[in-house]
């Protein structure tokens, strides 16, 4: 059915289109894993290392099969983990005319939320007589909280409960985490009726829609096979950070018993890192499979990066380093360790601005992406220092890089697109970061249009003012924030964007006035922190650390290793920072070279695995550790070597540079 699809002629086009040259997907230095795998259409796990281009292949792959798709009434259904996947894709396929079609019937690109949400979820809550006006965790918790008895609410509070205890996990709207609360209690008996209610408006939390989409796939198991007929190709990006929810979903739907549509995920089991401690890995449908194919050629960064990196992977892998692209001019430098301690934890940062000015000339510092990344982001004691990014710049924001969570303000989400600019390029975000406040604000105040289906924020804004007058307030309004780049000062907002922004408010929610939660979330400020030992730190509510601060020449993006997750650096600075212990230095073993790999010998000179923190620290830092092409840094603090480690460090070529002493000339 499929296997005569893509053909070896296919392969040379399909490189050049995504800009490789003909020879893009040939083998090099007798690797073919990059040609098999653009041949194979058989179901089969990709087990791509970082930086080895598996979306360009997969988007490759797709665009060859668009063109000689056969089928009017069966499609290629393409799904992703998250948002910002699915619009590289989409993004990539746009490109071409083949790959336009794939975003049309009978085709599906999109998140596996949404994929759910469309051929499921939404469909059977319809059904059953449930209008669906908004999927979204904070915005249906809100509700729910305020569906609650006030005594409800106190004894919550007193159980140390927050709003997430009102998410259920079963379709009697039980379930989910009450704490102590047990069923035939009246206080788990109000949190369940708010969530009836809540739902039976139309309000739903993300992650629910599973549970509607499973009782439809048990009252109705011929949906399976309806949906396998429908799509009988399946590809599923990012396949190692899927819980345990989707995968079991996925695998019923399209694997589980006789017929199975085929089926290829592309992703590394090294970088499955989860942004919540309430997500877990698969265990119904684990990723790799049996089936394995591995992709170890990484374009990303050269052999030396990769030589320090690999031993960090739980699982042991081949790590090729063919990097990194030539497009800056500059060859990679040499890798480098801060060392601080409590007086100096705060020069780091400038430290590191000015070996980027020392290493790069001033055509890659304005084209490179420069960051900073830390483990921990979210502010916590005042102790363990460096505890958290915030012990190296005071004034960072932890809530603009949270992707995973929805900005509580307006100039919040702006804060978040530039912050995202600064690694893409595309204005497109801040647009529809815009679109995205108004419609936030405008479900704050009551708004019953709903914040579902395929279409961005910003179509969705312009199709629900249709031709009323507020629709040319609202294009005012994306003019300033573009002219703008969304930084906005406090009295231009007020005097110039604020009205507009009132407008659409009120014309998307249908109120006349607005309430003052609705004032709050339009008009509050991030806050501004000042620190006194913070005199050289120039960074402002959107994360971006400017170096020198008289005259930037260098911004470097801050945030937590979650948040670059799948990005591309020219330099990463990670940064050591407290969970139990310091993670850097629980790892100085893998550093060091003593230790590699997920497992190590015990005395009786067996293998045994690490313990679970552990491995988690190593899976979080070789995410970070992969993302930069020609430079990479660490910040830990210098009480933390002993003896000779740092000569050895020394001798397995990272530079040291010793924040405690006088800063050099």
């Amino acid at each position: 059915m499929f296997d005569d699809l893509i053909r070896d002629e296919d392969v040379a086009w399909a490189a050049a289109l995504m800009g490789l040259g003909p020879n893009g997907f040939a083998p090099v230095d007798g690797d073919d894993s990059r040609l098999r795998a653009m041949l194979r259409l058989d179901t089969v796990d990709f087990e791509a290392c970082p930086g080895s281009g598996k979306t360009t292949l997969l988007v490759a792959k797709l665009a060859v099969l668009a063109m000689r798709w056969p089928f009017r009434q069966q499609g290629i259904c393409v799904l992703s983990h998250t948002n910002a996947a699915r619009n590289e894709i989409n993004a990539k396929l746009s490109n071409t005319a083949a790959g336009i079609a794939l975003t049309r019937y009978p085709h599906f690109v999109g998140t596996i939320h949404s994929f759910v949400n469309e051929y499921l979820a939404l469909p059977w809550l319809r059904s059953k007589g449930v209008e669906v006006r908004c999927i979204d965790t904070k915005i249906a918790l809100a509700k729910r909280w305020a569906l609650l008895p006030p005594k409800t609410r106190w004894a919550l509070q007193q159980a140390q409960l927050t709003e997430s205890c009102l998410i259920y996990s079963q379709p009697d709207y039980g379930g989910g985490k009450t704490g102590n609360f047990r069923p035939h209690t009246p206080t788990y008996q109000a949190i369940v009726e708010a969530r009836r209610a809540s739902s039976e408006q139309g309000y739903f939390c993300f992650d629910e829609m599973f549970i509607w989409a499973n009782q439809l796939l048990d009252q109705h198991p011929q949906t399976i096979s309806t949906l396998r007929r429908r799509f009988p190709l399946v590809f599923i990006d990012e396949a190692q950070d899927n819980g345990e929810e989707q995968s079991a979903l996925l695998y019923r739907i399209f694997c589980a018993g006789d017929g199975p549509s085929r089926r290829q995920r592309f992703g590394d089991s090294n970088q499955a890192i989860y942004a919540s401690s309430n997500h877990s890995g698969a265990t119904t449908d684990l990723f790799p499979g049996t089936a394995v194919h591995p992709i170890p050629r990484s374009y990303r960064f050269g052999q030396d990066i990769a030589d320090h990196v690999k031993g960090l992977g739980v699982v042991p892998q081949p790590l090729v380093g063919a990097g990194p692209p030539d497009h800056l001019g500059t060859d990679p430098k040499a890798r480098a360790i801060f060392l601080f301690d409590d007086r100096t934890v705060q020069t780091v940062m400038a430290r590191y601005g000015q070996l980027l000015l020392d290493s790069f000339d001033a055509a890659v510092l304005e084209k490179g992406v420069f960051t900073a990344v830390a483990g921990v982001h979210e502010p916590g004691e005042d102790d363990h220092i460096p505890r958290a990014m915030g012990h190296y710049v005071p004034s960072y924001d932890p809530t603009c890089a949270r992707k995973e969570a929805a900005p509580s303000s307006f100039v919040q989400y702006l804060a978040r697109a530039r912050f995202e600019t600064a690694a893409s390029g595309n204005t497109d975000r801040l647009v529809n970061a815009t679109a995205a406040a108004l419609l936030a604000a405008s479900e704050v105040a009551g708004a019953t249009h709903g914040q579902i289906g395929r279409k961005s924020p910003h179509r969705r804004v312009l199709e629900a003012l249709g031709d009323s007058e507020s629709r040319a307030s609202y294009i005012a309004l994306q003019e300033i924030v573009l002219t703008r780049q969304g930084d906005i000062a406090p009295s231009d907002w007020t005097a110039e964007a604020l009205p507009h922004v009132e407008a659409v408010v009120r014309q998307l929610s249908g109120v006349g006035a607005l309430t003052a939660d609705v004032v709050t979330f339009l008009t509050a400020r991030s806050p501004q922190i000042t620190a006194t030992a913070e005199p050289a730190i120039a960074a402002r509510t959107d994360n971006l650390f400017t170096y020198p601060p008289d005259v930037p020449r260098v911004r470097i993006r801050l945030g937590s290793i979650h948040s670059v997750k799948g990005e591309t650096h020219t330099a990463t600075l990670v940064l050591d920072s407290f969970f139990h212990s310091h993670h850097l230095s629980e790892l100085k073993p893998w550093l060091l070279g003593t230790k590699s790999g997920g497992s190590s010998t015990n005395s009786r000179g067996r293998q045994v695995p690490e313990g679970p923190r552990i491995l988690g620290r190593l899976k979080l830092h070789y995410v970070a550790m992969t993302r930069p092409t020609h430079l990479l840094c660490l910040a830990m603090r210098k009480d933390a070597f002993s003896g000779g480690e740092l000569d050895t460090l020394a001798g397995r070529g990272w530079t040291i540079i010793d924040c405690c002493g006088p800063t050099e000339p």
